[in-house]
């Protein structure tokens, strides 16, 4: 009988430089003219050249994710022949998801996250750091201290697994939750290299923005189920999809409840874009048979698992 398959996007974290050099010239023509059509100017030559700070720049970031994890799924089903059972997307990556699940099309999210990076980089600034090894509770807890204390916004972002939760709000705020973190027990705090504040009230300009901006944009049903990163269900319909994505800019990703989702399912789970960051989180969440598509070695070590 053949194995459930589960497809992770990967979000913001996961773009280098050169990310496409596995890809063929046919396929960087494509995210090049697409890219030059949809946002005029050239995706390609940010993601092959740089600098890394202008890739690193979240309005760059976004197109470029998605564009490359596009791909990414494209080489999936001309290397496999088959059809993922259900996805999920950390963040950005479930605009990725939508993509390859055909309830948008990709040279209208393309735009829209290109738009949604802008949206984010005209927000309030704030910071964001991983607390690793303390529970979701007592950062709660403390993240809920602190707000009161003064008055500033802090809350989990990123519910990554039960041992790393990432904060965010502004930066006295969540520098002071850290520390507290700290003190209460938690192994390290690590503050994120990010120019935004993501998933937290500090994008409230952005949620609003980005909910015009889906008022434009028709979304077809999924014909593959997509796990939603602000409640952690299973959806494949269109009714509630922008309002979930508008909604997942100020609350927290559910990734921790995702992992747990999938591994109920004991199926074959797969990185659908560059870099090893989720197959590094599925891995802690408990999770196994995990492959990225990033490997040099992909098809073999699918088929090998797959059987």
């Amino acid at each position: 009988m053949p194995r459930h398959i589960s497809l992770l996007f990967p979000g913001q974290g996961s773009q280098s430089l050169g990310m496409l050099s596995s890809f063929n010239s046919e396929d960087l023509e494509f995210i090049s003219s697409a890219s030059k059509e949809t946002l005029s100017f050239d995706l390609l030559d940010v993601i092959q050249s740089g600098p890394e700070d202008k890739l690193n720049q979240t309005s760059f970031t976004q197109p470029a994710l998605l564009a490359t994890s596009y791909l990414y799924y494209k080489k999936f089903l001309s290397v496999t022949e088959l059809i993922p059972n259900i996805m999920a997307g950390h963040s950005l990556g479930e605009y990725s998801a939508l993509v390859a699940s055909g309830s948008i099309d990709f040279k209208t999210a393309l735009n829209l996250v290109y738009k949604r990076g802008l949206f984010m980089e005209k927000s309030d600034a704030g910071s964001m750091f991983a607390i690793l090894n303390l529970d979701i509770e007592t950062i709660c807890s403390i993240c809920d201290e602190v707000r009161d204390a003064l008055d500033e916004i802090v809350a989990p972002a990123n519910i990554n697994s039960a041992n790393q939760v990432v904060i965010a709000g502004s930066d006295e705020a969540t520098a002071l939750a850290a520390e507290k973190c700290k003190i209460a027990g938690a192994k390290r705090t690590i503050q994120l290299k990010v120019s935004v504040a993501s998933h937290c009230n500090l994008m409230q300009s952005a949620s609003i923005l980005l909910s015009e901006e889906m008022k434009n944009i028709k979304f077809n049903n999924p014909a593959i189920p997509i796990i939603h990163n602000v409640d952690a269900l299973e959806g494949n319909n269109n009714d509630d999809i922008a309002q979930k994505l508008t909604d997942q800019l100020i609350k927290p990703v559910q990734w921790f409840k995702t992992m747990e989702k999938i591994n109920m399912l004991d199926g074959i789970v797969v990185e659908c874009g560059p870099g090893r960051v989720l197959s590094g989180l599925a891995k802690t969440n408990g999770l196994s048979n995990i492959l990225t598509m990033s490997s040099d070695n992909f098809k073999d070590n699918f088929n090998n698992i797959y059987g």
